[in-house]
């Protein structure tokens, strides 16, 4: 069998050594998902603007009106946006896009308020006029000279303590644009309380010597430290933070993916790529018919026993899946007993047992059915004959009729391109399974 997992895999599986983080997302440098986003908050009514340029990463960062999230989600959902919560960080909200084209990721970050400091701790109150003073640049808009020049001063000395900067060459082409008495020289004055003079600080921004920057980050810091009113939130996003790093449960939304085809499909193979690169972390767990519920030689032969076994192996892979879904992880269920509705021989008895197992699972949130001409799938792996393989191929398409979760991929492709699309249908799953994602179903 294709993926035939041995029953010390299936245990490494339960104990959750399967599980993987996914590696910083590549450089991705097509702005037209930004674009068409922006586009989307356009159409809602949404007031937003952009909090800084882009440049070639694959994040982009909104301030929108505290007002207008609401409409923002939807707008950004209907995009194909997911936001993935994580608490403690302030206003931050992020949402995730996939471009499977491209096999891209991307980040769109919203914030409703300007709060600095590594944990935020620091409500500026700087949003509002900032949104007010905007401009309308290129389609989007974008922040005033002056607004810009102290929100990126802001954020490059208070939010990574102990770096360099690393947009000191924005800031001296912004320097030029900042004044002495607008509302971020005014912010940063209550902060630093008379140690640096608005004016000194445009000048430190301006010059080419990091010396200056780097004296006026350790006062900002020492000033932050002592601030009466940041202490509580410091330690509210610390603790936030530390529950949000152990993945509870509950919090963001995970996804239950289920892979079958025939032999030879290649569905061991694409459970290692599905979603990588991605904002979920993944695991991946053998959900199938086989895999180790056999009593040992010898032993007395009671009926029922095994089916008993068999359920009690699969339950427990299940809520293993289960568990990780509920703490946001992508779970890919390499096989599922959903084989045993494929039907076979074997008198009354053994249809009882196919129909007890093949409907003993809750269903996964989507059913991939891949799919490809018999003679590549026998080429893949020459273990069946040709005509069988191909019977099997047309029962897994009519079991694809029967289920409502679904969706045929063609398989007869390189599976890095086999993967990008199952990872758009995962990543999309509402939509996917309503028909909206492009799949090509053979008949």
């Amino acid at each position: 069998m294709d993926g035939d997992v041995t029953p010390a895999e299936t245990e490494t599986a339960l104990r959750g050594d399967t599980s993987f983080r996914p590696p910083d997302p590549a450089p991705f440098v097509d702005p037209a998902p930004f674009v068409a986003a922006g586009r989307a908050l356009d159409a809602a009514g949404v007031r937003w603007c952009r909090l800084r340029e882009r440049g070639e990463g694959s994040e982009d960062d909104l301030l929108i009106d505290a007002a207008d999230l609401r409409a923002a989600r939807c707008a950004l959902a209907a995009e194909g946006w997911r936001e993935r919560r994580h608490p403690g960080h302030g206003s931050h909200r992020a949402f995730h896009g996939y471009d499977a084209a491209v096999d891209r990721w991307s980040k769109i970050d919203l914030v409703t308020s300007l709060d600095y400091g590594r944990w935020q701790e620091w409500r500026s109150g700087l949003a509002a006029g900032c949104l007010a003073r905007s401009e309308p640049v290129d389609g989007g808009r974008h922040l005033a000279a002056d607004d810009a020049f102290w929100t990126l001063l802001l954020h490059e000395l208070l939010d990574r303590p102990g770096t360099a900067p690393r947009r000191a060459e924005r800031l001296r082409d912004l320097a030029g644009a900042a004044r002495d008495d607008g509302a971020g020289a005014r912010a940063i004055a209550s902060l630093l309380l008379r140690r640096w003079r608005p004016a000194e600080v445009i000048r430190a921004a301006a010059s080419e010597d990091p010396a200056p920057l780097a004296d006026l980050r350790r006062v900002l810091a020492a000033a932050l430290a002592r601030r009466p009113s940041a202490i509580s939130r410091r330690l509210a996003s610390r603790v936030l933070r530390w529950i949000d790093h152990r993945d509870p449960p509950f919090l963001r939304e995970g996804r239950t993916v289920a892979l079958l085809g025939p032999d030879g499909a290649g569905k061991s193979s694409l459970a290692q790529l599905i979603g990588r690169g991605g904002p979920m972390a993944r695991q991946s767990i053998y959900l199938g018919l086989y895999g180790g519920s056999r009593g040992g030689a010898g032993k007395v032969h009671v009926p029922g026993i095994s089916l008993a076994r068999r359920l009690a192996a699969m339950w427990r892979s299940w809520l293993l899946g289960w568990w990780q879904a509920r703490r946001g992880r992508l779970v890919i269920f390499d096989r599922h007993p959903y084989d045993a509705r494929l039907g076979g021989s074997g008198g009354f008895g053994g249809r009882v047992r196919r129909a007890i197992l093949g409907h003993a699972l809750p269903a996964p949130d989507v059913v991939i059915v891949l799919d490809a001409p018999a003679e590549l799938l026998y080429a893949r792996k020459p273990e069946h004959p040709l005509d069988r393989i191909e019977s099997q191929r047309r029962r897994y398409l009519a079991l694809a009729d029967r289920l409502d979760r679904a969706i045929v991929v063609d398989a007869n492709r390189p599976l890095d391109d086999v993967a990008r699309q199952i990872t758009a249908i995962a990543w999309d799953g509402a939509r996917a399974a309503g028909g909206q994602t492009t799949v090509e179903r053979r008949r």
